[in-house]
């Protein structure tokens, strides 16, 4: 599955990580669909050392730097939300992502609906991707048998709204102030948060986790392949002769030298 290039989709944004803020920061490496996918079937915690190998099963392709960045790129796509009605989409490209123009903050108070908050970017498919790779159309002969083209997934555009199931919504004072702060908690990832003046026309999205999403179910490390088998019984076979063996070459030297004899006979005529 090729990757989504630089700019666009999954890696949209270029994220860089640091175990000290004064200290220096390392950029982390593009995603790719393989570790999207990968990162969803293991549970390791951080170590803080982005070249430390991830033990874990099934393998996962690449060091703690490309475990991290999987992580952000699933946390981002569930968790940047922003109001209805402050973006809109583009005409010409309906997943690109255009400001309003003459936008109204909503009250603070119908911030409590989740129908009014949304997700800013497009959902993580199955595949590891927010689009599906272009596929080349073949050209089928008349005769042919027509090929059936595959049932893909619907991918998830940009600004849909959140689920009341995994947000837990309230309103918050303003240090005091006459406005109030409309706060959206994650139930799936734990740590994330989104937080708006709707009167300010302010936003903020933050997490703090431990990059792992809420499971229904204690986590359960898949299995091993399944061993093979038993190997089919060999069947003996029955050694040939050596008398057998040695007629076949004696016959095959007996004509050799006919054919030589035969040969210097006539040379001699």
């Amino acid at each position: 599955m090729p990757l989504e290039e630089k700019g666009s989709g999954c890696n949209s944004f270029v994220y860089y990580a640091t175990n000290d803020p004064a200290g220096p920061w390392t950029e982390l490496p593009l995603v790719t669909p393989t570790q999207i996918t990968a990162s969803k079937v293991v549970r390791k915690l951080f170590t803080g050392d982005l070249n430390a190998p991830v033990r874990a099963y099934p393998p996962f392709p690449g060091a703690e730097k490309e475990y991290l960045r999987a992580q952000i790129a699933r946390i981002v796509a569930s968790t940047t939300l922003c109001p209805k009605g402050k973006y809109g989409l583009d005409e010409e490209d309906p997943k690109k992502v255009v400001p309003t123009e003459e936008y109204k903050p909503l009250p603070a108070d119908a911030m409590l609906d989740p129908s009014n908050w949304l997700t800013y970017g497009m959902g993580i498919l199955g595949i590891g991707r927010t689009t599906h790779p272009p596929v080349e159309e073949e050209e089928e002969e008349d005769d042919g048998p027509k090929k059936e083209k595959p049932v893909l997934e619907a991918e998830t555009g940009p600004l849909a709204p959140i689920s009341g199931d995994e947000w837990s919504l309230m309103l918050s004072p303003h240090m005091g102030a006459g406005c109030h702060v409309a706060i959206a908690r994650s139930m799936r990832w734990p740590g994330a948060y989104t937080a708006m003046v709707m009167k300010e026309d302010k936003a903020a999205n933050l997490y703090i986790g431990y990059g792992h999403d809420m499971l229904m179910e204690p986590f359960t490390q898949q299995p091993p392949p399944p061993i093979c088998g038993e190997p089919d019984d060999v069947t003996e076979q029955t050694d040939t002769p050596l008398a057998d063996e040695n007629a076949v070459v004696l016959d095959a030297a007996k004509k050799a030298l006919a054919e030589a004899v035969a040969a210097e006979a006539e040379a001699e005529e």
